[in-house]
């Protein structure tokens, strides 16, 4: 029997240049484990500022109080309990966005960019979401940008009223305002 083999993340401290051919898709994913890992994955692969990424899954404080069975998920546990929203808001800062940062090997700073509650058109549900983004440098001097584009990162993070499943989408986006710096082009100017 094979068993999987994990590799542990490793800290990027300068910047190469972006690979030749870009495969930018969007992913999908049941479980909060291969999420992280894909990420990791693509760090490796020097793909780390050009991903569209989504998992959906039961946040770890609710699977320790079902103790892993769907079936004992009470019907308040949900986005419009006050507890449950406290929780969540906690896994995200102290765990969800810190292991982003830890498998990336990227210096992110996710600061809260807004929280927003939405109720559909009939008023029987909504979803409450929580933003955050680093338009920062990540962590690198301004010359290791001379061989790769500025990108800025995003993390939407939604729970809605009718269960306590978690929506996460990671974006990481090269800012095509922030162009590197070409000698010649500044040169025929």
């Amino acid at each position: 029997m094979n068993k999987p083999v994990h590799m542990e993340p490793t800290h990027i401290d300068h910047l190469e240049k972006p690979p030749a051919v870009r495969n930018s898709k969007e992913m999908h994913f049941e479980s909060l484990d291969d999420f992280e890992r894909y990420i990791m994955d693509e760090s490796w692969d020097n793909e780390f500022d050009n991903l569209n990424i989504h998992v959906k899954y039961l946040p770890p404080f609710i699977v320790n109080q079902t103790r892993g069975n769907e079936d004992k998920i009470k019907p308040q546990m949900n986005s419009l309990n006050k507890k449950f929203r406290r929780h969540l808001q906690h896994h995200v800062k102290r765990h969800l966005l810190p292991d982003i940062t830890k498998m990336s090997g990227i210096d992110y700073n996710f600061t809260k960019d807004g929280e927003e509650s939405v109720s559909n058109q009939y008023g029987t549900s909504s979803v409450h979401r929580w933003h955050f983004k680093d338009n920062s440098n990540h962590g690198f001097d301004e010359t290791e940008y001379q061989n790769r584009e500025h990108w800025k990162v995003e993390v939407d993070v939604e729970s809605n009223s009718n269960n306590p499943w978690i929506d996460v989408t990671y974006r990481a986006v090269s800012d095509s305002g922030n162009m590197p710096k070409d000698d010649v082009l500044m040169n025929i100017v």
